[in-house]
């Protein structure tokens, strides 16, 4: 098993950096796991309020991608 360093961004947890495994954006499904969120909940969220904890999903092909920097600072529990 290779092991991931992440030295490109330091301030990416390790979980979510072996998650996003170099990737700049996650889909809703993956974003949900790494939340321990259910994607329903994420979607839920974005129909009811526009955004997932003041992250706004960017839309690729029909589908939506969080920023994993954004997701970092929401595991972080960084308020800015």
């Amino acid at each position: 098993m290779q092991q991931i360093i992440n030295t490109a961004t330091p301030n990416i947890p390790d979980g979510l950096a072996r998650i996003a495994n170099g990737r700049d954006n996650l889909p809703t499904n993956e974003a949900a796991y790494a939340t321990s969120t259910a994607p329903q909940t994420i979607r839920k969220h974005l129909c009811l309020h526009g955004h997932f904890h003041g992250i706004k999903p960017i839309r690729i092909g029909g589908r939506l991608y969080f920023k994993v920097t954004d997701l970092a600072r929401l595991v972080r529990g960084d308020q800015s």
